[in-house]
């Protein structure tokens, strides 16, 4: 049930991701089954988590990494996924840092972490209540920490978090009734952000102790 509204969620934010180079960070293989058959899907598994052969029946395009150092090169991916990874991390801007400098300029980013407001990230028996939960607008300012700009979000699983068969049997209807009042106790937050590629980042040199200015190549021709 909660891959399916998630999915759905995720689906409406990105409708077409044909022939586009995408990478997810964290556990998100169950949400991208889709795409495989209109992109090319790699899976980066958190070294804590581990990491399988995926997908089955099919060459490996899953690795096992530390979220902060991918061994991609820089501008190599068109979109990243961020699924159960930064709640987990000891540094969410490192992660962030990191999928800046493998996504492409005009490529997109979609993190995906439980809500801070949610029901779902305050009951022991939800899949979502481990780890460190988000609001938007902490998610917005780790993303202007990291250069990126936010440009849409949503807010998903409305359904309460029970295994009662009578409440999953009307999800469909808990899931409109939230998206429609736009409720915000949805389970999990979607923030979707692209480069912002008139930003810079500050960066202090071990070897000097000063500090100095880097911006992208784009901001320098801009």
């Amino acid at each position: 049930m909660v891959r399916r509204h998630v999915q759905h969620a995720i689906s409406k934010l990105w409708p077409s991701l044909h022939g586009k180079r995408i990478l997810v960070v964290g556990y998100g293989i169950p949400y991208v089954k889709l795409w495989l058959k209109e992109a090319q899907v790699f899976c980066a598994l958190p070294a804590r988590m581990g990491a399988m052969p995926w997908p089955n029946h099919a060459p490996n395009k899953c690795i096992l990494s530390w979220e902060h150092e991918q061994p991609f090169p820089d501008d190599f991916f068109d979109a990243i996924l961020v699924m159960h990874c930064l709640e987990f991390c000891q540094d969410e801007l490192a992660v962030l840092n990191e999928c800046n400098r493998i996504l492409k300029d005009k490529g997109h980013i979609l993190t995906i972490a439980a809500n801070r407001s949610g029901a779902w990230s305050h009951r022991e028996i939800s899949p979502l209540a481990m780890g460190r939960p988000f609001s938007t607008g902490q998610l917005d300012r780790a993303y202007q920490k990291c250069a990126f700009k936010a440009t849409q979000s949503a807010l998903a699983l409305y359904t309460p978090p029970t295994d009662r068969a009578w409440v999953q049997k009307y999800s469909e209807t808990f899931e409109k009734l939230g998206t429609k009042l736009q409720a915000p106790m949805g389970g999990v937050i979607l923030l979707e952000g692209q480069k912002d590629i008139h930003a810079c980042l500050v960066i202090r040199s071990n070897e000097t102790n000063k500090r100095f200015i880097r911006f992208t190549p784009a901001a320098v021709n801009s």
